[in-house]
């Protein structure tokens, strides 16, 4: 396939846009490229430095409804533009039935110790159905070394929600709604504070009612889970993935 195929050229086009520490990017929101999409926001955290986030579809990618995109999150000098640490990273994100809708630069407070801060890169995908609606947010957190901008947790769900109706008319079905919090903890292991996962699950039934279509609840699902630092990254079960 095609969009296998340039996802296998990564190397060659990685080491010619991973090294690039002083190119010139202004903090707009715009892009030219088609089915790009591109999102700068200062840092408050950090206050000279900004953060941007490309995902560019790759050349000769696209097969059917299956599109892949390389990914470049980088930091820039507020006052002059300038790139100063970047991750580049080929067929980094695919686009299928459910499509990639946005990305959205998380600058919460994840102070993980003195001297480390982290940001966060969240990728938004949707799937427009009336009958099978679904659509999800995934979050994956960056700290900042040198002229490197390395990931240190990847691929949390952070919001999830999807539903089944139509089965004996419009009204019938059933969806799951899935929001999650992440936020530092006390705790430590290998430098780095422990992070601490909220998840709230609730199911719900709909149904033709007397008045037209209703739907009811179910009780929610609450549960937390508490992420360590292994020395490189906070790995993440295959729940907290989605999979």
């Amino acid at each position: 396939m095609k969009w296998l195929e340039s996802c296998g050229l990564g190397l060659a086009l990685c080491a010619g846009l991973g090294g690039v520490t002083a190119a010139q990017a202004g903090c707009d929101n715009t892009t030219g490229v088609p089915g790009e999409f591109y999102v700068c926001k200062p840092w408050p955290a950090e206050p000279e430095l900004s953060i941007s986030a490309r995902a560019t579809p790759m050349p000769g990618s696209q097969t059917g409804d299956v599109s892949s995109y390389s990914l470049d999150v980088s930091l820039q000098d507020i006052d002059s533009g300038w790139t100063l640490a970047s991750n580049y990273k080929d067929c980094a994100l695919f686009s299928d039935a459910v499509a990639l809708q946005g990305l959205q630069i998380d600058t919460g407070r994840y102070r993980l110790n003195k001297e480390q801060r982290a940001f966060g890169l969240r990728v938004l995908y949707h799937h427009s159905s009336s009958a099978m609606p679904y659509e999800k947010s995934v979050l994956t957190l960056y700290r900042h070394e040198d002229k490197e901008v390395l990931p240190l947790l990847e691929g949390l769900v952070m919001d999830e929600s999807h539903g089944e109706f139509g089965w004996g008319s419009e009204c019938e079905g059933r969806s799951r709604t899935l929001h999650r919090t992440l936020e530092v903890g006390s705790g430590q292991r290998n430098g780095y504070a422990d992070l601490i996962v909220r998840t709230r699950e609730v199911s719900t039934k709909h149904f033709k009612g007397r008045d037209g279509c209703e739907s009811r609840d179910l009780p929610p699902r609450n549960t937390v889970a508490t992420l360590h630092y292994d020395g490189q990254r906070y790995a993440l079960s295959k729940a907290l993935k989605g999979q």
